[in-house]
């Protein structure tokens, strides 16, 4: 007569690994089998754990448990859970495995497969002739979208494998009942069905869902026929088929056993029937695929034992969080019995079940964080106290990664970053840092700060040339495009050699990818990987950008393109291959060497399990991350996967739940989510929103008021004891250091904003364009100004070389002042006045901007004309008009605005503007006349240049 199966769980408030270690230890797993004093009998023990992190946590607290004694540990060996891409065993080749799993042929996985697959989406959609209605258009048209697509369809293929479905199963489809997509795709599928099993025969290899599920059943058929020493499962929920299997016949071995992470023992037997698709009386109902016990209790059924029978380890019954946690998950069908809480009829200890739990109800992501990052900070205020976040949301960790570094705390951070979202700050060109540096800065200044230059590393040596030719036009006195104020005129001859180095350099590194066509992608990569050693070379050739966790995946991911890429016959045009290459490298994660002894940890759900810590934090509680989002499969809709027989969608959220109920067991919890993000309003997570549903508002504020305090320290945190506003700064110059000469521009900031003054022409500040500069209405300006007096120059007759430039001097005692003007255009009238013209492409200020003084240009020029400054007009001459000209395109081009002035004439607020500037520049030449930010404010309808150094608006 068969054993019974023997069947444990360890609740979610119970430490799992150490609990089963004793258990193992004591004989409580297996009857018999005391290795309390034989140091080889662990030796002779199986045990499988769900990840590879879990094996090592187990290695690790057997010393603990045993007390240091010697002892050779048991085999533990990875089973694997529904996220892993593969399940390995690491003694699969020792020969204990069954003679046909040892002749399995290899896996057809990793890069190759989806490189295959991608080559057969790009055919068929090539072969999709387009219609009016452009069907084309729903299916990939480029590598990259072939690429993503074909992982989409590796993920299916692994699914119909893992669930047992053949492909003859697409036979019952009826695609006249289908959309025209769904169409298209069954199509595909069945092309795929025809030509996939004959590539997979070409390379002899076979699926690695299917190998894995054969390497799975060898296993459990090797453990029923030989299995001698004890076998135990422990912390998989066996929600792969295989895994089930596998579990299962552990499970009937005379010493297996079999231990479950959290089974519900408290959730009343109605309500486990539901779960299971059993309503009253064994009615069918839907079962409830989103419970985090579904795969659970439909692992006991193939197994054949009832939950009941099933014996909870470390703890004499349910704990208060555990039976609150189950009756807040319960399944939907069955939360009528909610109202029982409410009428008092069961009992259930909430304040004891939530005294130890705070809930953070953050404003927004950044300060979810830095109240997380002072919950994990507090925990290490007691002495061997250890404290974890648990988050799917890689961007919430690396934000209180960030928010720990303040504190320099080390933090063993388990999930890692995508390797297509690093980027390497070391190219170098072969040359040392400092000097690389130095010449990265010269070409930028030079070349890269504006608009951009023309394409390729041509464009690059084109602008730095026309740039160096213009800088020494203005430095022989020559005309030039460069104006004397702009800050990249102080660039010296030895930064742009330095520069022309440079640019030479990145040439040559970029040259193995001159004059590309259409490239084998494995070819592609192999002179990618060749320019990113170059680009990377230190001074003594040395490529950095491989070394380190990041250089040395990146380094590994390129040797997988240039082994499996090769014979996939993958072709990708030079516009295509920098979308391929990353889609090609997105499903690779980079991690940091696990950090051993570390007291504060960051898990993704899936590290998570069974690891124990004494304070969690769960964060990121909010739809679309706890669960996470339903992902729709691209190639079958819901209604064709659930008559395929394939799971739907919300079965991922069943783990999820899982996941989420077993982080509540520990002794501190504190769960965290941001009412929104990226400005927008959050959904919190249906998982909080049950929790909070049955705890009832007023325990419910009470964990929230728990939660405060890690609120209030954040926002205290970087706030100053007292906020002193500072005054506005009065620089005062000395008189050496003030400007003896202004432009008619710079007047106006003078009366207006003297600190621009004092920042530009004083302490010699300008501001640089910002990189790959859009043209704006600046630029716009400066070429219509210059089509203008390119037009004068060329059609007017009988004026002087150069009728614009002029200046006045303003005698101040011990120094002369010069007024600079350049006037757009001077017109002499038949009356024998004159016009002075403007060209504006902004704002036009107005005639009472002009006639008080805070728009002076047109009015000081006139000054300059009046006083003889013009060459070829006389002293004295007589203004008859100022005109602003209005350029905005389109039919007319333009509109001539006269100044109208309300009182006076031109010549009149001429006089009056040089006499205001007299009295302004000889009350600058007082040296305790400060240079004040903002004197006239009211007037200023834009941030000025300055206004950050000026501090304004902290005063």
């Amino acid at each position: 007569m068969a054993p019974a199966p023997r069947v444990f769980t360890i609740p979610a408030s119970t430490p799992f690994v150490p609990t089963l270690i004793r258990a193992l230890i004591d004989g409580t797993l297996v009857p018999g089998f005391p290795a309390t004093r034989d140091p080889l009998a662990l030796a002779h023990a199986t045990l499988y754990l769900p990840t590879r992190r879990a094996c090592r946590l187990a290695r690790d607290l057997f010393l603990d448990v045993t007390q240091e004694r010697a002892a050779i540990l048991p085999r533990i060996v990875a089973i694997g859970d529904v996220d892993e891409d593969e399940i390995a065993f690491a003694e699969a080749a020792t020969g204990a495995l069954a003679a046909e799993a040892l002749a399995l042929p290899p896996a057809l996985g990793g890069l190759e497969r989806r490189l295959l697959l991608a080559r057969l989406v790009l055919r068929w959609a090539a072969q999709i002739a387009p219609d009016a209605r452009g069907e084309a258009a729903l299916v990939a048209n480029n590598p990259a979208s072939a690429l993503a697509l074909a992982d989409d369809l590796a993920r299916l293929m692994d699914d119909m494998t893992t669930r047992g479905v053949a492909w003859d199963r697409l036979d019952g489809l009826v695609p006249e009942t289908l959309d025209r997509y769904w169409q298209l795709t069954l199509e595909f599928l069945q092309i795929a069905r025809e030509n996939w099993p004959k590539i997979l025969a070409e390379r002899g290899a076979i699926e690695p869902a299917a190998r894995r599920d054969e390497l799975i059943k060898a296993e459990a058929a090797r453990l029923s026929a030989h299995a001698d020493g004890p076998v135990i499962a422990a912390g998989s929920t066996g929600s792969m088929p295989a895994t089930a299997e596998l579990i299962a016949a552990i499970a009937k071995l005379t010493r297996g056993a079999v231990v479950l992470p959290g089974l519900d023992l408290a959730l009343d037997a109605q309500s486990w029937e539901v779960i299971g698709g059993r309503g009253d009386g064994d009615a069918r109902v839907a079962p409830a695929v989103e419970h985090p016990q579904f795969a659970m209790q439909a692992l006991l059924r193939r197994i054949g034992i009832a939950r009941e029978q099933v014996v909870a380890l470390g703890t004499a019954g349910a704990h208060d969080r555990e039976r609150y946690i189950s009756e807040a998950l319960r399944p939907a069908a069955a939360t009528e019995r909610w109202q029982r809480l409410a009428a008092c009829d069961v009992p259930l200890p909430i304040e004891r079940a939530l005294e130890t739990v705070a809930v953070i109800e953050a404003a927004n992501a950044g300060e979810e964080a830095l109240a997380i990052a002072i919950s994990l900070r507090e925990a290490l205020e007691t002495p061997h106290k250890t404290a974890a976040l648990i988050t799917p949301d890689r961007a919430l960790a690396r934000r209180v990664l960030a928010a720990l570094e303040r504190w320099k705390i080390a933090v063993d951070d388990s999930g890692g970053d995508a390797l297509a979202l690093l980027k390497h700050p070391l190219a170098r060109l072969g040359a040392a840092e400092g000097a690389h540096a130095r010449a990265i800065a010269a070409l930028e200044k030079a070349v890269l700060r504006g608009p951009r230059p023309r394409p390729g590393i041509g464009g690059l040596a084109h602008a730095l040339a026309a740039f160096r030719a213009e800088l020494a036009k203005l430095r022989r006195g020559e005309t030039s495009d460069l104006h004397p104020s702009d800050p990249r005129a102080s660039v010296s001859a030895t930064e742009l050699d330095a520069a022309a180095a440079l640019v030479a350099r990145l040439r040559m590194a970029l040259a193995p990818l001159d004059g590309l066509g259409s490239t084998p992608f494995a070819k592609f990569a192999e002179l990618h990987r060749s320019v990113i050693a170059a680009l990377s070379a230190d001074a003594t050739g040395a490529p950095v950008a491989f070394l380190g966790p990041d250089g040395v995946a990146l380094d590994a991911a390129f040797e997988e393109i240039a082994r499996r890429a090769a014979d996939a016959d993958f072709a990708v045009a030079p516009a295509e291959y920098a979308d391929v290459f990353r889609t090609a490298i997105s499903d690779r994660t980079v991690r940091e060497r696990e950090l051993r002894g570390a007291r504060l940890r960051i898990y993704g759900p899936l590290e998570a399990r069974l690891q124990s810590v004494d304070r969690v934090v769960v964060g990121g509680l909010v739809e679309g991350v706890w669960p996470p989002e339903m992902r729709s499969d691209p190639w079958l809709s819901r209604p064709m996967r659930h008559a395929l027989g394939l799971d739907l969608p919300e079965r991922r959220m069943s783990l999820s739940a899982h996941d989420f109920a077993q982080a509540l067991g520990a002794h501190e919890v504190i769960l965290a989510y941001p009412t929104k993000l990226a400005g927008a309003p959050t959904v919190i997570s249906r998982f909080v929103q049950r929790l909070a549903a049955v705890a009832g508002e007023e325990h419910w504020n009470r964990s929230r008021a728990r939660g405060t305090k890690y609120l209030a320290w954040a926002r205290a945190l970087d706030r100053p004891a007292e906020v002193k506003r500072i005054e506005k700064p009065a620089p005062k110059p000395p008189r050496a250091a003030r400007p003896s000469a202004l432009s008619v521009t710079d007047i106006e900031n003078w009366l207006r904003d003297p600190y621009t003054i004092y920042a530009k022409h004083i302490l010699k500040l300008r501001e640089l364009d910002p990189i790959d500069l859009p043209p704006g209405a600046a630029d716009r300006g400066i070429v219509i100004h210059a089509a203008l007096s390119d037009f004068t120059k060329a059609f007017a007759t009988g004026l002087p070389a150069d009728p614009a430039g002029a200046l006045i001097d303003i005698p101040l005692g011990e120094r002369v002042f010069t007024l600079r003007a350049r006037a757009d255009r001077i017109e002499r009238l038949a009356g024998g006045g004159y016009a002075i013209l403007d060209y504006k492409t902004g704002q036009v200020p107005s005639e009472k901007q002009v006639r008080i003084g805070v728009s002076p240009q047109l009015t000081l020029e006139a000054a300059i004309l009046r006083g003889g400054g013009f060459r070829d007009i006389p002293a004295d001459a007589s203004i008859a008009e100022l005109v602003y000209v209005s350029l905005k395109g389109g039919d007319p081009a333009g509109d001539g605005v006269p100044i109208d002035f309300k009182d006076g004439d031109a010549n009149v607020h001429a006089d009056r503007a040089l006499a205001k500037l007299k009295l302004v520049a000889t009350r600058f030449e007082d040296e305790q006349q400060p240079y004040l930010p903002l004197v006239l404010s009211m007037w200023k309808s834009r941030y000025g240049t300055y206004d950050h150094l000026a501090r304004v608006k902290e005063w």
